[in-house]
């Protein structure tokens, strides 16, 4: 009887060891030496020695976890890099709203075009690359800029202006604002010219861009152009101003400029368009 019992354990260890060899072990569907912890030979056609044609109808997952279908060796989470040049995806629709699918994900829309997921709405990918944003302006008009006060430039005319939004573009040149068509980064440059006149000592002009754009980036870029004490006379002539920024903008945000001085009283812009002009180009 003890002899039967010492069998007994001896018989069960053997299976607990091969059990557990079998859990550890590669496993295999349709092919009898898998190369990775998971591999199916859909077309059983790998023999002894698949070759690249032979494992383009095979499934894999390695130890990273990466998916492989049609290819041996996955170096993406999904890699359809097959030999036979068949790696296509095919999306279906989905009743998910954005926040419920996440950022990343993507559709088909039935109407006929792609979109994906920024985690709040569902964009849909342009068939075409949109053209970047390009905007020129000049201003060839006398407008008044009070001292000391903040006073936003208008009356543009536009020369050039590459948007479909808005009645004529991203740019507005009755009211000097720009809209931005769409995220990115954005070059700006400003130009302003003020009507020859008295300086007096110590006088400053204050040339702006500013956006509505989220407190975390930079709102409102300034230059500052200074006209110290003189030893004797009064001075009489243009003063000018100039301000360059990259701002990064989301769809909707706005850029506007505006002029400040101290002259001490009211002064014209000067009414010629190569001493007035902006410039803003998406990049």
């Amino acid at each position: 009887m003890k002899k039967k019992i010492i069998i007994l354990y001896k018989l069960v260890a053997c299976i607990l060891f091969f059990s557990a060899g079998k859990i550890y072990a590669q496993v295999g569907i349709f092919t009898q030496n898998p190369v990775h912890p998971f591999q199916i030979d859909a077309a059983k056609d790998n023999g002894a020695a698949p070759d690249a044609a032979k494992l383009s109808n095979d499934l894999v997952v390695n130890t990273e976890g990466n998916l492989g279908i049609g290819v041996l060796n996955p170096i993406t989470k999904v890699d359809l890099r097959s030999a036979d040049n068949k790696g296509i995806i095919g999306v279906g629709t989905n009743p998910q709203t954005p926040v419920e699918a996440g950022a990343g994900a993507i559709r088909y829309n039935t109407s006929g075009y792609l979109e994906y997921s920024d985690g709040e709405q569902w964009i849909a990918l342009p068939l075409t690359p949109p053209a970047k944003a390009l905007v020129n302006a000049n201003k060839s008009t006398a407008q008044g800029i009070d001292n000391n006060t903040s006073s936003y430039i208008s009356g543009w005319n536009e020369t050039v202006d590459s948007g479909t939004a808005l009645p004529n573009g991203d740019f507005n040149p009755t009211n000097g604002t720009f809209t931005a068509p769409r995220d990115g980064f954005y070059l700006v440059s400003f130009n302003i010219t003020l009507a020859s006149g008295n300086i007096p000592k110590n006088t400053f002009i204050e040339t702006a861009i500013e956006s509505n754009q989220a407190v975390e980036n930079i709102r409102t870029f300034k230059t500052v152009n200074s006209y110290p004490a003189f030893q004797a006379g009064a001075v009489s002539n243009y003063i000018s101003g100039n301000c360059n920024a990259i701002f990064n903008l989301k769809t909707g945000n706005t850029i506007r400029f505006s002029v400040k001085h101290n002259i001490g009283s009211t002064r014209n812009t000067l009414n010629d368009g190569k001493f007035n002009n902006l410039s803003i180009s998406q990049l």
